[in-house]
């Protein structure tokens, strides 16, 4: 289907499905999967040739994929180590959008309620771009944990968002927090049915009208509003990476 280690995917609105990959590369099918392109002009971005990652064999990754709400053919996309890359056409042509942004990038997802704003975690903290990934800004006032790992953005309310952090990789001793404001302000969660610190940095997201959180212990936990009270759901019989709530992924690295 495609070569390399799979580490994300999505689906557009015309029904392709895109897979990122290790070594940092995008293959697309339009045909449900029978055939895969490989989307090449990744290989001509201008900081190709620097992209990495710490640990041998130092390939870097394409962590997450996401389609932007207000244009269906444009392509957003994270790479470890290397930044976020931007498609304007579904992959046929890409550009680097990396100014004032640290370019270890975890996930970087679209506020669908606010067009031209991009949320970024990363090695280094949150960041947000208000215009398309022109330029970014750095946002931890109120965040203590600076190694983010876990985004989960409000579809249904612009700037809610929930990051998971932890004081260092691959998301240790992992934090949860909340903002209105896409960042501006933070207020870590704490609710008496949460655990006072994950062991490795849960996986937050929005569905059905809640928020949601799903840990390494396999627990579910949901909350009406973000702020709490929150309840326990469901314990899974394995550790929580990655989950799908009507869009692409929302996960953390394994």
């Amino acid at each position: 289907m495609w070569e390399g280690d799979a580490r994300s995917c999505a689906i557009g609105p015309d029904g392709a499905l895109i897979a990122g990959v290790e070594p940092a590369m995008s293959y697309r099918s339009d045909d449900g999967g029978d055939t895969w392109r490989r989307l090449d002009p990744i290989d001509a971005l201008p900081t190709r040739a620097e992209w990495t990652f710490p640990p041998p064999p130092h390939e870097p990754h394409v962590l997450s994929i996401d389609f932007l709400p207000e244009d269906p053919a444009a392509l957003l996309a994270g790479v470890e180590v290397g930044g976020v890359i931007l498609s304007p056409d579904r992959g046929e042509t890409w550009v680097e959008r990396n100014a004032g942004l640290y370019v270890d990038v975890h996930s970087v997802r679209p506020d669908p309620s606010q067009p031209g704003r991009l949320l970024a975690v990363t090695g280094s903290g949150f960041y947000a771009s208000e215009d398309a990934g022109g330029s970014w800004e750095r946002r931890m006032a109120g965040m203590d944990n600076g190694y983010t790992v876990g985004l989960g953005i409000n579809p249904d309310r612009a700037g809610e968002v929930l990051v998971a952090a932890g004081d260092r990789p691959p998301g240790m001793n992992g934090r949860l927090y909340h903002s209105l404001d896409a960042g501006q302000t933070w207020i870590e969660l704490t609710d008496s049915v949460l655990p006072g610190r994950h062991a490795r940095a849960p996986v937050p997201f929005f569905a059905e009208n809640g928020a949601w959180i799903g840990t390494d212990a396999g627990a579910l936990f949901r909350a009406q509003s973000a702020g709490g009270p929150w309840q326990s759901m469901h314990v899974l019989p394995a550790p929580i990476n990655a989950v799908v709530a009507g869009g692409s992924p929302s996960s953390i690295m394994h």
